[in-house]
């Protein structure tokens, strides 16, 4: 089969396998279990290996290729059994964001070529920042539940790897795309290859623009990706540079449940930028209800592969970003902006509109480094990482209805952070016969401190937090590519910056701690291979998400005693002609509070669900491909969640299920040009559905996610 060929099929199943192992059947294994050439991350000593006893999924190259139509990591991995995807535009386009067992992107690790990426105080990981990231990456790595010792923040819910490092091939390629709601996509990439003396450079510039499928939620999104390096006489040293901006208009409130699913349902209202007469009638918007920011990330990575026999891996990072959010705040207090009262006919005027903009000027930087010995049957890797985050907070009046204001320099609000994260970690393999066991140890020191104050108030704290996270676990081969594997690993997660500010007592916070149990069964044959995987995730002091939202659209959450999460996730692959392919995929869980207290002042509340953690999580797909065509019905099914872990019915985000549908057509040109296109159809049911939303006291807000669209592209490869 051409490898290029394994489009959508080849690379849903290659997202499903949670472990690498080579079957009898070609066929199958390039369906489920590929085997993936990890190359370069290999030694960044943060990638768990392809036999390591870690629930993992990869992605190659190609798999990334076929997937990416311009929508962002979360809509790539949306094929993942256990992982919901959604955004707040509705198409996918702009801010964007996933689950993976009910865990939020805050507790999930992220890292591109081994260097964090999570936000140091939020914990999150906003890809509007780095659009079309995806066609620079060149492998990915999920790794769900604690997972392998990683730098940067703790991983709850899993750690996410993105590879963007090596030659390439030589060549370009240049893609176009459009779609409903006005978006376009336009990129332009281009590498030397390694040339014969060693060295070798890929470039990418690229442009994203939606109007979305909420009202005014438009995304201008530009980015570029750059680098250079040299490979020989045992060294290794690539420097990389990407970055961009995004000017993406605010669709943060969503809408509440009878705009959402009344009679008069208009799911696509944005209550953002919007303007009220004195009896709270619509008579405009503001243009300019915008989040404006940049991101650079700097890197520079070094590998000599024979240091006392093993290799040694170091990089040097930088992340530079700046920018605002800029808001309409009306009939708002002046003193809450630092502005004075006026009098206007006698009487003292104390409110008014007055337009903001909220500053966050930050920068990330440190080093990272591994030694990976090989020997035998032995594996050895020691390595860790320091790390600096420094940001200011400041936000700015632009403009305001008080004739009082004749200057608008200076900040109405200023605060600083500055937060230490530093780690070491040590990892043992050994293999003998056909049992591989493997042990893991991180130990882990973080400082958080900040002082002044915030856009929603005081953030005055200084915590530091001490953490051992040792992880043991075991692969066996029962023969006849039947693998059965253990693990269990405990992890720790300090509070993030917006814990800390609602606390009571910041200093009374308690940071979280997992223990998480996986238990997993692969088996292939000649025409199918399936893939089972149990796990209990059991908690102390977790920081759960309570359902509302602050005034800046960031979740609030709060320590719980016990609380606990387990599930069974199935995956299956069958052949079911040369050309026509089935896979599934099935996860059912049970998230669950243990004695919820939800006021302090009542008794206890019996268990109750733990909210945005749907019980069941399913999808499945219907691959036809030969001769350079191909066509994809694919389908999904989310549960019911709650949005508050109160566990009542009034806080609940409905089921959904939804279908898909997608052909593609590849002409080869000559032996180096060839041309791709592609319509995806989304949505073939026009359900009208709500993939997340939030709770503001009693009531209940959605965010729409679209109805029926399309999608296409054209790629040229030369």
């Amino acid at each position: 089969m051409n490898k290029f060929m394994c489009t959508a099929a080849a690379a849903a199943f290659s997202l499903f396998a949670t472990a690498q192992e080579k079957a009898d059947s070609a066929k199958i294994d390039i369906l489920l279990l590929p085997n993936v050439e990890l190359n370069e991350v290999n030694v960044l000593g943060t990638w768990a290996q392809k036999d390591d006893p870690i629930a993992q999924i990869n992605l190659t190259e190609k798999d990334v290729e076929a997937l990416n139509t311009g929508r962002d990591l979360p809509y790539v991995l949306q094929d993942v059994a256990g992982v919901v995807s959604f955004s707040d535009a509705g198409n996918g386009i702009g801010y964007t964001n996933m689950r993976v067992r009910g865990s939020d992107i805050t507790r999930i690790n992220v890292t591109v070529n081994g260097i964090p990426m999570n936000d140091a105080e939020s914990h999150g990981v906003f890809w509007v920042n780095t659009p079309d990231l995806m066609s620079s990456t060149n492998a990915i790595q999920l790794q769900k539940g604690v997972g392998t010792s990683t730098n940067g923040s703790g991983a709850f819910g899993a750690s996410l790897g993105l590879s963007t490092l090596g030659a390439g091939e030589k060549g370009g390629r240049i893609t176009l795309g459009a779609g409903s709601y006005g978006t376009q996509r336009a990129t332009m990439e281009a590498s030397t290859g390694k040339t014969a003396s060693g060295f070798w450079m890929n470039t990418r510039i690229s442009s994203i623009t939606s109007d979305g499928y909420v009202e005014r939620a438009s995304s201008d999104l530009q980015s570029y990706y750059v680098s250079a390096g040299f490979a020989g006489g045992g060294h290794y040293v690539e420097a990389v540079r990407f970055g961009g901006g995004e000017r993406t208009y605010q669709a943060w409130y969503g809408v509440d449940s009878t705009t959402m699913y009344g009679p008069d349902a208009y799911p696509q209202f944005n209550a953002a930028g919007v303007l009220y007469d004195d009896t709270w009638s619509v008579i405009g918007t503001y243009d300019d209800q915008v989040d404006n920011y940049g991101q650079e990330h700097t890197q520079l990575h070094y590998r000599y592969s024979n240091l006392f026999g093993g290799t040694f891996a170091a990089a040097l990072h930088h992340t530079a970003g700046a920018g605002y959010y800029e808001e309409y705040n009306q009939g708002f207090a002046f003193a809450d902006f630092g502005i004075g009262n006026y009098v206007s006919a006698m009487d003292t005027v104390a409110f008014g509109d007055v337009v903001t903009r909220k500053w966050l000027d930050n920068d990330f930087y440190g080093a990272t480094s591994s030694w990976t010995y090989e020997n035998g049957g032995q594996r050895v890797q020691l390595g860790g990482g320091v790390h600096r985050y420094e940001g200011a907070h400041f936000g700015r009046v632009i403009w305001a209805n008080n004739p009082n204001v004749s200057t608008l320099d200076g900040d109405y609000y200023t605060g600083d952070a500055v937060k230490d994260d530093a780690n070491i970690y040590a990892k043992y393999a050994l293999t003998s016969n056909n049992l591989l066991v493997y042990a893991d140890a991180q130990y882990r020191y973080v400082n958080h401190s900040s002082t002044g104050g915030s856009a929603t108030g005081p953030a005055n704290f200084d915590r530091t937090f001490n953490f051992f996270n040792p992880k043991v676990g075991m692969t066996y081969n029962l023969g006849g590519n039947q693998v059965f594997g253990a693990y269990a690993g405990i992890g720790h997660r300090e509070p993030n910056r917006t814990d800390l500010q609602y606390a009571d007592d910041a200093n009374a916070l308690q940071a979280e701690r997992m223990l998480d149990m996986e238990f997993n069964f692969r088996n292939s044959g000649e025409k199918w291979a399936f893939d089972v995987n149990a796990y209990r995730q059991q908690y102390q002091n977790q920081l759960v998400l309570t359902g509302a939202i602050d005034a800046q659209g960031y979740p609030i959450r709060e320590n719980v005693g016990q609380s606990f999460r387990q599930g069974v996730e199935f995956t299956g692959a069958y052949e079911l002609t040369s050309a026509l392919s089935a896979t599934t995929n099935v996860a059912l869980s049970q998230n669950e509070n243990v004695n919820w207290v939800s006021d302090p002042l009542s008794s206890f509340v019996d268990n109750t669900p733990i909210a945005f953690s749907p019980g069941a999580v399913a999808s499945a797909r219907l691959t036809y491909a030969k001769k350079g065509f191909e066509a994809t019905l694919w389908n999904q099914y989310v549960g019911k969640q709650k949005m508050s872990n109160e566990g009542l019915e009034a806080h609940s985000l409905p089921a959904y299920h939804i279908i898909n549908a997608r052909t593609q057509y590849t002409w080869n040109c000559s032996d180096m040009q060839r041309l791709i296109g592609f319509v995806e159809f989304r949505n073939l049911g026009n359900t009208s559905y709500a993939a997340n939303g939030y709770m503001w006291g009693d009531f209940a807000y959605y965010y729409a996610q679209a109805t029926f669209n399309i999608m296409t592209g054209l790629t040229f490869e030369f």
